[in-house]
């Protein structure tokens, strides 16, 4: 006989639960929009149709992330009801349910300030406060009253859970298979439905005004969406020029090269016309990525306390970049500006974006050349879509699935040890030159990167530290030269050293110019001449200014410089983070930020990122607008993709 609850007249069960906290999630989403539209009243279109769309669009997107939200309850409530009924198996329940509850809670009510910040729904740039987690948590300490809202979404989130629950009894059990193969069924069919339909582009047409288009989607499914997107739409964020024809000829200006001719599409295309004593003679090129190298463990770049021994030693025979700059903070940004040699655009890499095939790379003017082309990585390549990008622009990836299990004696969960990964590279070397073919081999480390573990009596120093590992780097990467020099093929080899990003990021300035700082060695004693090139430099420059030392010529679709092909005033880098986009051109950072924003600083002390504000200038507002959307724009026009090659 069914015990009623003295606040119910009827029962709810396991469905009707489900039901409850459905709706709570759609009532709760709804008022946190409606919160939003009286808040950004100014700025709404009150167009009753406008309206209508909005907010019935809104409870479309409402619904989606609903099914998700319910689902770890629903996985719940297929337990057996047994012990569902226990005590428990209640308090479990409960539990769940107020956790469930806490998140809704709280997700929305920073939706709500979220969007008085930046006018918008989640997007990108919220992802990157999480990935950025000590900044997004002091940005919430000093911006917000934690002592208030904190007990208040406490007391929220009581208080919805009670309601709930007050009208629960007991938890029924499925009558039977069949009711239980369909409670299943839709929990298998449903997630499906709520991930496929609602397209995001569905809230665009809820009106013309930003604000109901933004109102009409959903917090949590935006967060998703730009997760999986990794892109935070420029035009919408950021400072730009109105007129993209002025755009474009003022961005083939400032790429073009003095040995380069223009070609005739509205993007960036030229012919890269190279001639010296290389010309021709078709070396084999490895270019070697290092994890997480910063400027200052290099004793070659005048930094005390080396931790490079080895590479110092190599550099005496090298030619060495001594105010080169990568682009962003991530491997894949640095991937990025070595393979693509492009301006970081806002949002995630390009190695990480859909649609990131038969880009004009690295690889593909090696190609020009009559190369072959490899990627060749330690560790497994599916992380940060590695393998994919580069499969997909014309390389053989060889990753840590490519490597024999009995040539493997150490290994962490990033990969082997970077002297397992060189002798990757030596093996590959020599299947090149047994078919008489040269080769491009672009190398990337894992050595350097958490756990700061090594192989066992490599270098004296204790494992587990930064310092540690980067002394092992500096010693894999002078044992693999060591090796390669006992092979018929080194003599006609260049070896590329450099960084993908530096190992710290953070700084007091909102980019910090010394945390960007990293080497560059090319070495190729027989070759290329050793020096120095004291010249500013981007990371999106190491590529044509490699080629231009090797004499090749190909068709370039390129941003990046050959640096001994442009005059100095033309000098100039480029560093990010996920949302600040920053210029940096004599002594100045003039910095792109969300909201349209532009701001400008004098670099009083470029290794330690002293700054002072100045007015921004119109032409450094003009140059950064045609470097940052520029890059944005050809992108998303196609026009990054390799061109017909004749």
């Amino acid at each position: 006989m069914l015990r009623f609850n003295q606040y119910s007249r009827r029962p709810v069960g396991r469905l009707g639960l489900l039901q409850i906290l459905f709706g709570s999630w759609m009532i709760w989403e709804s008022f946190i929009r409606l919160l939003i539209a009286l808040r950004f009243y100014s700025e709404l279109s009150w167009s009753p149709l406008d309206l209508l769309r909005t907010f019935l669009l809104g409870l479309v997107y409402d619904a989606s992330a609903g099914v998700f939200f319910c689902l770890p309850l629903a996985l719940f409530l297929l337990l057996p009801a047994k012990f569902l009924s226990a005590g428990w198996g209640k308090r479990l329940g409960k539990g769940l349910l107020f956790l469930l509850n806490g998140f809704m809670v709280s997700t929305g009510v920073t939706l709500f300030f979220y969007f008085q910040e930046f006018h918008t729904s989640f997007n990108f740039i919220a992802v990157d406060y999480l990935i950025y987690s000590s900044e997004m948590l002091g940005t919430i300490q000093e911006s917000f009253p934690l002592g208030i809202l904190v007990p208040v979404m406490l007391v929220i989130t009581l208080l919805i859970t009670w309601w709930q629950l007050r009208k629960l009894t007991f938890f029924p059990s499925p009558r039977g298979w069949r009711q239980f193969a369909m409670a299943a069924g839709l929990m298998v069919l449903l997630p499906l439905v709520a991930a496929v339909v609602p397209q995001s582009a569905w809230r665009m047409q809820a009106a013309a005004d930003k604000i109901n288009q933004e109102l009409a989607g959903n917090g949590p499914y935006e967060f998703v969406r730009a997760y999986f997107t990794n892109e935070l739409d420029y035009d919408s964020f950021y400072a730009k020029a109105s007129d993209t024809d002025s755009l474009r000829q003022r961005l083939r200006s400032e790429v073009k090269g003095n040995n380069e001719v223009l070609q005739g599409d509205p993007g960036v295309t030229r012919r890269v016309e190279n001639q010296n004593e290389l010309t021709g003679k078709k070396p084999n090129v490895v270019l070697i990525t290092v994890e997480s190298f910063s400027a200052d463990y290099a004793g070659f770049l005048g930094f005390a306390n080396s931790l490079t021994p080895n590479l110092d030693e190599v550099a005496q025979n090298s030619l060495s970049f001594t105010r080169l700059y990568a682009t962003g903070t991530r491997t894949v940004r640095g991937l990025e500006a070595l393979s693509l040699s492009v301006p970081p655009t806002p949002g995630q890499s390009i190695v990480r974006r859909q649609d990131n095939g038969n880009m004009e790379s690295l690889g593909d003017a090696f190609r020009q050349n009559g190369y072959q082309t490899d990627f060749i990585y330690g560790g497994y390549g599916y992380f940060d879509n590695m393998n994919d990008f580069f499969a997909g622009n014309g390389y053989t990836v060889k990753d840590r699935n490519n490597i024999p299990e009995e040539e493997i004696h150490d290994e962490t969960v990033w990969g082997v040890p970077d002297e397992i990964l060189f002798d990757q590279v030596v093996k590959s070397l020599d299947e090149h030159q047994a078919k008489g073919e040269p080769a491009f081999e672009m190398v990337l480390t894992t050595s350097n990167h958490r756990p700061f573990k090594f192989p066992k009596g490599r270098i004296d120093a204790p494992q587990g530290v930064r310092n540690s590992v980067v002394r092992y780097t500096d010693w894999a990467i002078k044992d693999f030269l060591d090796k390669a020099s006992t092979k018929p093929w080194f003599d006609n080899t260049v070896f590329v050293i450099v960084a993908d990003h530096q190992a710290l990021a953070a700084g007091k300035a909102d980019l910090p110019i010394n945390r960007y700082h990293i080497p560059c060695l090319i070495y190729a004693p027989k070759l290329i001449k050793a020096g120095q090139c004291n010249r500013l430099m981007s990371q999106i420059d190491v590529g044509p200014t490699l080629l231009g030392l090797l004499g090749m010529s190909y068709t370039s679709r390129f941003f990046g410089h050959d640096v001994f092909n442009v005059p100095e005033s033309e000098d100039r880098a480029f560093i990010s983070t996920y949302q600040l986009l920053g210029l940096v051109k004599d002594d100045q950072l003039t910095i792109l930020s969300p909201n349209q924003g532009v701001k400008s600083y004098r670099i009083n002390d470029w290794s330690t990122a002293d700054y002072s504000p100045i007015p921004t200038s119109d032409e450094m507002r003009q140059q950064a607008i045609s470097w940052y959307q520029g890059a944005n724009l050809l992108y998303h026009d196609g026009l990054l993709k390799a061109p017909q090659h004749k």
